[in-house]
């Protein structure tokens, strides 16, 4: 780069730009000559252009063949969203204030103005090419989103190491995912990860503009894990077949199972989970199919489980002083179509899950000795359908139901839940997206009381309907 002479830069360094530029525009010539046949070829000796190069590189200026590529991309995503339940004035408690199986900056009553994601992602993506290479990718989040799902391994803003619960700051902070990749030129080509990264479950990504609809569904607010630390390979078996094998930390969503390490399982000598995934894809890309299992011989945590009859469930993203060591086994499968006689018009899309965990406890015998089982499933439908290039409408429609050791968060006892999902999209031009949604949740324990357990007797509840409103506004910025 060639510095300005100005007031501001001393003669020394000009005169240092000019040299350093003139002697660039020296070698390359000389290069290019050199490497031209029909130019001089006569006073070019063997070697010189190598020699040329390595001057260049020897005297600051590096040529490159091969320059890296970083890739910067983020988008801002905001909202007004509006809950049809009353909040919580502490004067009269038969007033339910939260529905707990939401996401919780999806499930505050009342309604707001939220910065839900700032989202940021520095890439170093690797070719197409079977060959060695290597790159990284880091995913930073920002927003009120980051305090719902990030706990507990996130900063809320205030200083604070963990989320309460309660912090829905727009200053929070949430490392999504950092990873190094590289390939290894086996078969059809092996390709490594190694640090934090999204898992292969869910049809719904962390990412609320990448989704049919605006607010997450009820499997991915309540039954799966997002993130997960540790190592997976990938491999495609074939042009339709890809498979991944990966050991991860026994915790979801955080490594070394998070903060403050109150579960047992934290400090078990050797807490992993096992991940299995197999993707199949169609040799039109119309349909894709994807089959996960995760095994933990030692449990998992989180999620975190409560014990029937009087302590709830923590959720997924938060630990519980009641999970013990025993096998935790959880399975996914989703797939998505879009017809091609609906000329890409439509797209329908479906999930079910289920899961098993035996290192709860229940009452009245020991807590801290007695194992309960767990179980839990869940199943969705999607429907979107594109009816100009301006306006797309999706459908989804979730249920889950957990047992009596629930899974659920502030739930106790076996609770079924349901939900239904409307949402209006509007490309209003290449980099800016508007949604408009609508929902509605009904079921056993629905909504309740705040910070009071669902389910315990004299505890107010409601099984529903509980509305929501939302519009969005999503922004690719580059």
């Amino acid at each position: 780069m060639v510095i300005p002479c100005t007031n501001i830069n001393p003669p020394f360094l000009c005169a240092l730009s000019f040299f350093r530029t003139y002697r660039t525009i020296i070698l390359l010539i000389s290069i290019f000559v050199g490497s031209n046949p029909f130019a001089f070829s006569e006073d070019l000796q063997p070697g010189s252009v190598a020699e040329l190069q390595k001057a260049l590189e020897e005297g600051g200026i590096a040529v490159e063949t091969k320059p890296p590529v970083l890739s910067l991309t983020g988008y801002l995503d905001t909202s007004y969203t509006y809950n049809f339940i009353s909040a919580h004035s502490g004067a009269n408690r038969a007033m339910t204030a939260q529905i707990p199986t939401r996401m919780e900056s999806d499930g505050i009553a009342g309604g707001g103005w939220n910065l839900n994601q700032v989202y940021l992602v520095a890439e170093k993506p690797m070719s197409e090419l079977n060959e060695w290479q290597a790159g990284f990718r880091t995913d930073l989040m920002i927003g009120q989103d980051a305090a719902s799902m990030g706990m507990p391994d996130n900063i809320t803003g205030l200083g604070t190491a963990n989320n309460s619960g309660l912090v829905f700051n727009t200053g929070s902070f949430l490392l999504a995912q950092a990873y190094a990749q590289f390939r290894v030129p086996v078969g059809n080509g092996l390709d490594i990860k190694m640090g934090k990264f999204m898992s292969p479950f869910a049809f719904e990504l962390m990412e609320r503009p990448a989704n049919l609809n605006f607010s997450y569904g009820l499997i991915f607010s309540n039954l799966i894990p997002e993130i997960l630390v540790g190592i997976e390979a990938i491999y495609p078996l074939s042009s339709a077949f890809e498979l991944t094998l990966g050991i991860t930390d026994g915790g979801f969503n955080t490594s070394r199972g998070g903060y403050p390490f109150f579960g047992f399982v934290n400090n078990e000598p050797f807490s992993s989970l096992f991940i299995t995934s197999l993707k199949y894809e169609t040799p039109k890309k119309n349909a894709q199919l994807t089959a996960s299992l995760l095994f933990g011989p030692d449990g998992a945590n989180p999620p975190g489980f409560g014990f029937y009859p009087d302590f709830p469930g923590t959720g997924v993203f938060r630990e519980s002083p009641f999970n013990r060591s025993a096998p935790f086994f959880l399975g996914d499968i989703y797939g998505a179509w879009i017809p091609q006689i609906t000329k890409d018009r439509l797209l329908l899309a479906m999930e079910y899950t289920g899961g098993f965990y035996n290192g709860g406890v229940s009452l009245p015998n020991d807590p801290f000795l007695q194992p309960a089982s767990s179980d839990w499933f869940g199943a969705s439908f999607w429907m979107k359908y594109q009816l100009t290039a301006f306006l797309s409408i999706a459908f989804r429609q979730d249920w889950i139901q957990g047992s009596n050791n629930e899974i659920l968060y502030q739930h106790i006892g076996r609770t079924d839940i349901w939900s239904s999902t409307l949402t209006f999209r509007f490309d209003l031009w290449e980099n800016l997206m508007m949604r408009a949604e609508g929902r509605m949740d009904w079921g056993k324990d629905v909504a309740g009381v705040i910070l009071e357990p669902l389910g315990l007797p004299g505890v107010p509840i409601s099984n529903g309907p509980a509305f929501f409103a939302a519009v969005e506004v999503a922004y690719l910025f580059w």
